[in-house]
């Protein structure tokens, strides 16, 4: 890579601030001094000064001596040139004659960034996104990370991390703004579901969930081919043999209880529950009925499912619905916790649960890297 920076001295005359440099060694070095010179019909042409130098209290000074061009004839004279010195000299002029047909050398003052078709470029702001376009363009994302990953190790998984720890950030802001506007319906909350499995990661009962198959058909159907009942999201927990669980999602706003102008409490204190909430947790139960008896016996799905290690075993279902905001008074409160927690099969979570789940996942994700 080399980085140089050109000076007008006059019209004709480019100078280029760093030299060439051709040997080092730990007292004496020796420089090209490159520079353009602009002829007539304005072709550019490279011209240099060879100088040896030599280190002194101050840093590099030119050595005192005789210049070549001083010599008379019959002088004796020798300039050699060792092979590292050779190739330096020719990979140094080779980027300058690119550096010279840039037009915008003719500036007055410009910083340039050239380099061999075998030597790595400069990436500084403005250059970073051409060049990992050109890359992309080109199909080497591939080697690119698998380059990034053996010059530095883990740097490949800290970016990907970093990605996916971003594009959640982002499902959890649309998870916010849709809580607040209140304005998709059951279909739209199982596509962002769908495409945000990893909220339904971890169950209430400390066990990760994996997604298995959205609109599942769990059995039901008739004899005229009507009457099959259909689940949002089929699931399993994981571990050495995994277990099927169902997944309902309802809305948000969803009511648990009766509207204040028909609340009529069954006791003093006992609230009465909403009749959508009752047939939603009905509808939940008796969907993971069907399945167990029929549609996880059905042949096709047993040798699919047990053939991945997952049974069905009594299956635990899980209800996605309504708000904790709902419970604006402790009866409410108490009568909805005391519901749920007595509940054996089923799990009820509410939207504001669901988000503070995923805030948490994101949130220790932010932390590990």
């Amino acid at each position: 890579m080399a980085v140089i920076r050109t000076h007008h001295l006059t019209d004709e005359y480019i100078q280029v601030d760093k030299p060439i440099k051709l040997e080092t060694k730990p007292r004496t070095r020796r420089l090209f001094l490159p520079s353009f010179f602009q002829d007539e019909s304005g072709e550019r042409h490279l011209r240099g000064v060879f100088v040896h130098q030599k280190k002194g209290p101050t840093g590099w000074e030119d050595e005192a001596g005789v210049s070549l061009r001083e010599l008379r004839a019959g002088d004796a004279a020798k300039f050699e040139l060792g092979h590292e010195a050779m190739k330096n000299l020719l990979d140094g002029i080779g980027i300058l004659l690119k550096t010279a047909r840039q037009a915008s050398i003719e500036k007055r003052s410009e910083r340039f960034s050239v380099a061999l078709q075998d030597r790595s470029v400069e990436v500084e702001d403005e250059t970073l996104k051409p060049i990992i376009k050109e890359i992309l363009s080109k199909g080497f994302e591939g080697r690119f990370w698998s380059e990034l990953a053996s010059l530095r190790p883990g740097e490949a998984d800290r970016f990907a991390a970093q990605q996916m720890l971003a594009r959640r950030n982002d499902s959890i802001r649309e998870f916010e703004l849709a809580m607040q506007k209140r304005d998709w319906d059951e279909p739209r909350w199982g596509k962002f579901f769908e495409e945000n499995r990893w909220i339904f990661g971890l169950g209430l009962r400390y066990q990760f969930l994996r997604h298995l198959q959205g609109q599942a058909n769990y059995g039901g159907m008739n004899i005229t081919g009507q009457g099959a009942q259909i689940g949002d999201f089929l699931h399993c927990t994981e571990g050495e043999a995994r277990f099927v669980v169902l997944v309902e999602i309802k809305l948000p706003d969803s009511e648990i209880f009766q509207a204040k102008s028909k609340m009529q409490p069954y006791r003093r204190g006992v609230p009465g529950f909403a009749v959508e909430f009752a047939n939603a947790l009905a509808q939940v139960q008796v969907n993971s009925r069907t399945w167990e008896v029929e549609g996880s016996r059905t042949e096709a799905n047993r040798d699919r499912l047990e053939g991945d290690r997952i049974y069905t075993v009594h299956p635990r279902s899980l209800l996605i619905y309504g708000d904790l905001k709902q419970l604006d008074a402790i009866e409410k409160r108490n009568c909805f916790e005391i519901f749920r927690g007595q509940l054996k099969d089923t799990e009820i979570v509410t939207y504001d649960e669901l988000l503070k789940r995923a805030q948490f996942i994101v949130g220790e994700m932010a932390q590990a890297t």
